[in-house]
């Protein structure tokens, strides 16, 4: 469990696993993440390696959005693969992400934090750069979608680069 001033981020069960699919097949996410089936997603909660997390309001334990989070413990590193809200403009992406660099980089010493996103993801991409990560690299023409060959951008933070925010 993950405890921020406004957030709870716990993890899913299967009694919930309905609300992460209603979040992110929701149009206003999906055309930005993957979508897996529920039987994915349940088979990636008995995972160790995956962080399946609700973020949920403190004030009253309503589900607000979710994070999947993949971990390579060998080698340092945890990508934020999927990230998606159904209260949106509320700050809670802000206040998530950095509670997970936090996690990521404090509590586990880990060396790096990544993440994928569209190019056309212009909010999304507009926090990542604004929170402190580095463009990596753009994978061009990566992936086919209703609205065309996608380019994927990378990003990434390293530990001395958090280190240096903190400041």
């Amino acid at each position: 469990m993950i405890i921020t001033e406004r957030l709870v981020l716990e993890p899913f069960t299967e009694d919930n696993i309905d609300v992460l699919m209603e979040i992110e097949h929701d149009p206003s996410n999906s055309i930005y993440i993957w979508t897996n089936t529920r039987e994915e997603h349940i088979e990636e909660l008995d995972n160790p390696d995956v962080w399946t997390l609700a973020v949920k309001r403190k004030e009253d334990g309503y589900i607000v959005g979710y994070i999947i989070a993949d971990l390579d413990l060998e080698s340092e590193w945890m990508e934020l693969k999927r990230i998606a809200f159904r209260e949106k403009n509320q700050g809670y992406g802000r206040e998530m992400i950095n509670a997970m660099l936090k996690k990521a980089f404090e509590d586990m010493k880990l060396n790096k934090v990544w993440l994928e996103a569209y190019s056309d993801n212009n909010v999304g991409r507009h926090l990542y750069e604004s929170i402190g990560f580095k463009i990596d690299g753009i994978l061009r023409q990566h992936h086919k979608e209703d609205r065309g060959i996608m380019d994927q951008v990378q990003y990434s933070m390293l530990k001395g680069e958090y280190e240096l925010l903190k400041i």
